[in-house]
């Protein structure tokens, strides 16, 4: 999808994910220490909002401008921790480094070159966290894009992350009114020196 579509969803259906955090997310990044955070592909913000909340500096980029929109009118700059901005993952430059990466249900064929580009933006001791709709729910879950090529699996995050330490890396099953879903976790950081 471009960002003209997901304008158009924004539009149409404000707060399509609801206000609280992924629960996966919550639990792969409740124990880390707080720092600086960018939250990639943010959406309508609101996992930006809940790491503020846990004392984290957020910048928080998406492609859509309705949805950074509808992030600031909901949650604002969480008391100065937020910043805002209108930018494609594919292309955006943070020009700077991060204690956190987290990139959250963004499903694209260049998911890897952006996983590639992600790994450059941490600090020594930061953690890159991907969470996304698993492959797998075409043929055993439900939702999620319906294209294999954008879905990852546990192996092609793998090697997507291959010369990072792996902490992470699984299926998650998460509960819908439609069915269960699978998702696809991946935590990792640099190596240390």
């Amino acid at each position: 999808m471009d960002s003209h579509a997901w304008d158009s969803r924004y539009t149409e259906q404000p707060s399509p994910f609801g206000d609280a955090p992924n629960a996966t997310i919550v639990q792969a990044l409740g124990a880390l220490t707080s720092g600086d955070a960018l939250d990639l592909a943010c959406g309508d913000g609101r996992h930006a909002a809940w790491l503020a909340g846990q004392g984290w500096q957020v910048d928080a980029v998406d492609f859509s401008p309705v949805a950074i929109t509808a992030a600031q009118r909901r949650w604002g700059d969480v008391g100065g921790a937020v910043r805002w901005i209108v930018g494609d993952a594919l292309a955006w430059e943070p020009g700077r480094r991060y204690d956190l990466v987290l990139i959250a249900y963004f499903q694209s064929e260049q998911l890897r070159t952006v996983l590639d580009q992600a790994r450059t933006w941490l600090t020594p001791r930061g953690r890159l966290v991907y969470l996304g709709h698993a492959r797998e729910n075409l043929v055993y879950g439900v939702g999620g894009p319906r294209s294999a090529a954008v879905l990852p699996t546990v192996a092609s995050l793998a090697g997507a992350l291959d010369s990072l330490e792996v902490l992470d890396l699984r299926h998650v099953e998460r509960v819908t009114p439609d069915g269960t879903a699978y998702d696809v976790l991946a935590v990792a950081r640099e190596f240390p020196a």
